[in-house]
């Protein structure tokens, strides 16, 4: 059995992440944290499906894969917790709070369009369609974003 750290490193790391913008989100809004929950919810369900079949492929361990598959999913929701906290911290002092958000905001941007545009890019080639599809996601979640807040 040879377990990939690295992966699962990446995976613990993410989840925090999300988790801690998803609970600085519902400080921000309430519409703003059900818009970035439902985002996490479908980024986290592709990306567990994905990690899920890896960690299988690793070890025969049932304890282990409970314990690798499990593990995300509490540091998410402790890291929601942890963000909730800060955020409402935060709030006394308006400027760290909104500096603290921007930061935020601005460093999930970049992550996702520099990991999955080039990923997009590399995959589809010059492929119009992943540019419609990338641009409907976008009106969707703007339109999402409306609704809710």
């Amino acid at each position: 059995e040879k377990i990939s750290w690295p992966l699962v490193f990446a995976v613990f790391v993410d989840a925090a992440v999300d988790g801690l913008l998803v609970g600085l989100a519902f400080t921000a809004s309430v519409g703003t944290g059900w818009c970035m929950s439902i985002a996490t919810c479908i980024e986290m369900g592709f990306l567990g499906l994905s990690f899920c079949a890896s960690i299988r492929n690793m070890t025969t361990s049932k304890l282990k894969q409970c314990v690798f598959v499990l593990g995300p999913s509490l540091v998410l929701a402790l890291a929601g917790i942890l963000g909730d906290i800060i955020g409402t911290a935060m709030k006394s002092n308006p400027e760290l709070f909104v500096g603290f958000i921007s930061f935020a905001i601005v460093a999930l941007i970049f992550l996702v369009t520099q990991e999955l545009l080039a990923e997009a890019r590399e995959t589809a080639g010059d492929s119009i369609s992943v540019n419609i599809c990338l641009f409907v996601g976008m009106l969707v979640g703007i339109a999402v974003g409306a609704v809710l807040g």
